[in-house]
């Protein structure tokens, strides 16, 4: 009876060891599914420094990631060289015990091809070798910027339409944290993306805050190159108001100052803007002419309206609302919107909601001579 327990005991920690091996090497491709290994290596013994080779071929990627099997090892001084011959020394010393992985390390800039990582390391095994194995996040499709012509858009993805400028922050030199502050006014946004310009900086410990007090920390430590941006910074849950974002960061400038830029991924039209409702959207074309947007009854009653312009800039004038009752209502208004921006509110006389048949308006469209603007139009609510 005995023999037979301890066999058993026996059977168990052999299968528990051969699970753990598995689930620190082969699984980790399942943990991680948004990253591709890229290459390993094996080091020996005692201190030295080595180099992981990664070809054109791999693709474009926005972060890595380095992780142990086989052994404890303390890495450190890791330099990751680019295919353009840029490099990048992330703040990484890291102790990894067997199995284990570092953090993510995000890649400064575009997406870009990643010629090779170099590390130096201290083996803490006394014989037999460990394996470093390093693994990178592909860019997104359409997630590669366009040339930089210095227009704040340019920082953006062409995956991007849409996305709204939020504000910026002049950063002094040396190290500091700051601030930028976004008003509730501005809608709900699902991502965000972090810019810079005229000068280089490293930027870290980033908290976006919400307007509902809650907060949000995005794994991100990156060197930016004058006019260069972050990756697409996803937020958890809905879209949500955002209140502010803070970051620690070290200006690489002597003198003059770098600007942080945030920019915001809206939500969907209907629910961009607090306490405004979306009523309704038109494609117009390009030239002047005259459209209009039918509401109905249905939409419910408002104390009045915002309009939003999408895709173009676009002048409009001679704007005229017609109520539930059928009075119309011709605010004294002639509004030049930006690409992407939106109105003041426009509130109807008197202190009761109202039903809106339809709104007809009209415009002119600067500077698209092909392809087409959205009007969105926002009941106050």
């Amino acid at each position: 009876m005995y023999r037979f327990i301890w066999l058993l005991v026996f059977v168990l920690v052999l299968g528990a060891g051969v699970s753990h091996v598995s689930a620190d090497g082969e699984d980790w491709g399942k943990k991680f599914p948004n990253y591709e290994l890229l290459g390993e290596r094996k080091v020996d013994f005692g201190a030295d420094k080595d180099s992981i080779a990664v070809t054109g071929k791999e693709g474009r990627f926005v972060s890595i990631m380095l992780g142990v099997v086989d052994g404890n090892l303390e890495m450190y001084d890791i330099k990751v060289t680019y295919g353009n011959g840029d490099t990048h020394s992330p703040e990484v010393r890291h102790t990894f015990k067997q199995g284990e992985r570092s953090r993510q390390i995000d890649l400064p800039g575009e997406a870009r091809v990643i010629q090779k990582v170099e590390f130096k390391y201290k083996s803490k095994l006394k014989r037999g070798k460990a394996t470093v194995k390093l693994f990178g996040k592909p860019a997104e499709a359409g997630d590669k910027p366009d040339a930089d012509t210095g227009e704040w858009k340019n920082h953006l993805p062409k995956s991007a339409d849409g996305y709204q400028f939020l504000g910026e922050r002049k950063v002094a030199f040396g190290g500091d944290r700051d601030t930028i502050e976004v008003t509730g006014h501005e809608g709900k946004f699902t991502a965000i993306v972090i810019g810079v310009a005229d000068g280089e900086i490293e930027l870290w410990n980033i908290k976006v805050e919400f307007g509902n007090g809650e907060s949000h920390s995005p794994e991100l430590r990156a060197n930016f190159d004058e006019k260069s941006r972050s990756r697409v910074i996803d937020l958890p849950g809905e879209a949500r108001v955002i209140k502010k974002v803070t970051f620690l960061y070290k200006s690489k400038l002597k003198e003059g100052r770098a600007t942080v830029k945030l920019y915001g991924r809206p939500a969907g039209v209907a629910d961009r803007f607090p306490g405004y409702k979306h009523i309704g959207s038109r494609v117009v074309d390009f030239g002047k002419d005259t459209d209009a947007i039918t509401v109905g009854a249905s939409k419910g009653s408002f104390k009045g309206f915002m309009i939003e312009v999408e895709d173009a800039d676009l002048e409009m004038h001679e704007i005229v609302v017609t109520m539930g009752n059928g009075k119309q209502y011709e605010p004294k208004t002639r509004i030049e919107f930006n690409e992407n921006t939106r109105s003041r509110t426009i509130d109807f006389p008197g202190k009761e909601g109202r039903t809106i048949e339809r709104l007809i308006f009209k415009y002119s469209t600067q500077g698209v001579k092909d392809g087409k603007a959205t009007v969105n139009v926002y009941g106050k609510e």
